[in-house]
């Protein structure tokens, strides 16, 4: 990075390196720095920096010490969002643990590339510790609740209110995936999904099942158009809420966000017999870890097969044991 590009992202600041010490370098100077360094795809990574050099702001950064650290992330965590919720609409929500966790862990990125670059010589954020939130059993649609909820889909006063629900269940894409889904990513030939702005910043290919892929055919168009555009803005994506709140009224579906549609979606991969690894390649998560939630489902229907088959067996071959 030159002189002039230093001055022009942030002013100028008095640091040597080959090891003489720092003489002074504030937390913003630091962030710019870093975020002109970062090659990243993931766009969170660099939300979350700018939310640290704004905490953070003209701190000299060999004052913050982990006190400062802890009541900063104590701070975040007890804040709520007033983020998006993918339709367009703002949600007023608590932050869980986990937002929090990789809030935290893009700190300590920030402070440890300053180690590396002999600005500092020890990370503030290595003693800083989050409570991660413990798995908990997913909501998901039933058969019955399924049937229900796409029958009053096709009810609906927006054409492709069933298409979106459907797409959902059948491939477990994100919400923000789905409605930044563009026709020519859809490979009809191949029956896959071309996913470029994903939440963990990786690209990848989302198989798509031939009942959808048919019900895809009905709305096909050619070019680079949102598939769920907003018809009067053809450039920003359907705000749907009024009309999945619609559906899921009419067939009597309560406790049951949009999200939860990708947790059905796993859900029936577990049940029907996906390996949480197969689950998390198709889920799009970089790990089990987060698939592991689903462990129980795999469990629990290995148990009812084994339970009805065998029951079975036993009472027509001997009639008990």
């Amino acid at each position: 990075m030159s002189p002039a590009k230093v001055e022009e992202l942030g002013g100028k600041w008095l640091f040597k390196k080959l090891g003489v010490e720092l003489e002074f370098m504030t937390f913003d100077q630091l962030a710019t720095e870093y975020m002109l360094q970062w090659t990243g795809k993931d766009h969170n990574q660099v939300y979350r920096a700018l939310y640290w050099r704004d905490t953070f702001d003209g701190l000299p950064i060999k004052s913050i010490t982990p006190k400062l650290v802890k009541k900063a992330v104590k701070d975040f965590s007890e804040t709520k969002s007033f983020a998006t919720d993918g339709t367009g609409n703002k949600s007023n929500k608590t932050r869980s643990s986990n937002t929090v966790i990789r809030y935290k862990a893009v700190l300590s990125a920030m402070f440890r590339y300053a180690i590396r670059e002999d600005y500092l010589k020890e990370n503030p954020v290595d003693n800083v510790f989050v409570q991660a939130t413990p798995n908990k059993i997913e909501r998901y649609l039933s058969d019955e609740e399924r049937m229900q909820l796409l029958a009053e889909c096709k009810n609906s006063t927006w054409n492709k209110m069933h298409l979106l629900v459907l797409l959902a269940i059948t491939t477990g894409m994100r919400k923000s995936e789905l409605m930044g889904l563009r026709w020519n990513d859809i490979d009809f030939n191949k029956g896959l999904a071309k996913l470029t702005d994903t939440k963990n910043g990786e690209s990848r290919n989302n198989p798509i099942p031939e009942v959808t892929l048919n019900e895809l055919r009905k709305f096909r168009q050619i070019g680079s158009s949102l598939i769920f555009n907003s018809p009067t803005r053809p450039e920003r994506p359907f705000e749907f809420r009024k009309q999945w709140q619609g559906a899921l009224d009419r067939a009597g579906i309560d406790n049951f966000r949009f999200h939860d549609l990708r947790h059905t979606a796993a859900s029936y991969l577990v049940m029907a017999g996906a390996t949480l690894y197969e689950t998390a390649q198709v889920l799009g998560h970089k790990s089990t870890q987060t698939t592991e939630r689903y462990a129980h489902l795999s469990t629990d229907h290995k148990s009812a097969v084994v339970e009805r088959v065998m029951g079975n067996v036993f009472n027509v071959q001997s009639g008990g044991v």
